[in-house]
């Protein structure tokens, strides 16, 4: 038999093993995607026997999100301040990783887990007649990604808070507040993780998340041993928590925040670990 033909027999044969490779997979798939969408239904009935409702649309899942650990970055966190203040910042080193930076425009303090607290001078020429787009810019300015939760603004006086995106996910525990006087910014307050531009985040080999199915029971074993009262999830979303280490460094967890009709939670997708978000 010729080459040519030879050849092409082996080709039409392995293509035939590929098509029924992807077959399998894709029964796997269908068989898996099924396991998970029955696990669902069945955690819902048991908290709802349990007089807890639940709306299977509001849940979101933490695929996708992975532990991980980030370096502080005292890089980033003057490009921050350049954007607050002007190039002319004076850095004093107050010890412990605390830094202040001031110049005539203000003074901005950072310490090493992100809070910032910074206030500006009255003549430090930040006025606007838009303080939330004013705001906005500010942290485009910084490269920090963030979401809209609140502005209380009446005549240019008031304040505007955003809480934190990384990797496009929530960072539950990184807010910030500005507040404006007649449309001047007066200060800003929170928290901040300052990544420089190109820097790369490390992963941590903390295993494999829980499901959301068992979340699921995890809040409802939490809520009974606690003695809490609840009657409805009305949301529950998946983002990062961040905690600081004995080394310095950040870890940010993968973590749904739980939304009931009485309170907020925290539930770990590492550890299953269940805390009531403190008010303030």
């Amino acid at each position: 038999m010729e080459w040519s033909k030879v050849k092409n027999i082996i080709i039409l044969l392995l293509l035939l093993v590929n098509g029924f490779l992807l077959v399998l997979v894709g029964m796997r798939q269908e068989r898996t995607d099924q396991y998970q969408r029955s696990a669902l239904t069945q955690a819902v009935e048991v908290l709802e026997q349990n007089g807890i409702q639940v709306e299977e649309e509001k849940l979101s899942d933490v695929q996708g999100l992975v532990s991980q650990s980030v370096e502080r970055s005292t890089q980033g966190e003057q490009d921050l301040v350049r954007t607050l203040l002007g190039e002319d910042a004076v850095r004093v080193d107050q010890g412990g990783g605390l830094y202040t930076y001031e110049n005539s425009r203000g003074q901005v303090s950072i310490r090493p887990g992100g809070e910032i607290s910074a206030r500006m001078a009255a003549d430090g020429g930040w006025e606007t007649q838009d303080p939330l787009s004013h705001a906005q810019q500010l942290l485009d300015n910084a490269g920090v990604k963030a979401e809209l939760l609140e502005a209380q603004l009446e005549q240019g006086s008031g304040t505007v808070l955003f809480r934190q995106q990384w990797q496009a996910a929530p960072l539950f525990s990184s807010h910030i507040l500005f507040a404006y006087q007649d449309g001047r910014l007066t200060g800003i307050e929170g928290t901040l993780l300052i990544q420089e531009q190109g820097q790369t985040s490390a992963v941590g080999d903390t295993g494999e998340a829980i499901t959301l199915p068992t979340a699921l029971l995890r809040f409802l074993d939490g809520v009974l041993t606690s003695g809490e009262v609840c009657t409805a999830i009305e949301s529950m979303q998946a983002g990062y928590l961040a905690s600081q280490s004995f080394s310095g460094s950040i870890s940010l967890n993968p973590t749904w925040l739980i939304r009931s009709d009485t309170a907020d939670y925290y539930l770990s997708a590492v550890t299953g670990e269940l805390t009531r978000v403190s008010e303030g």
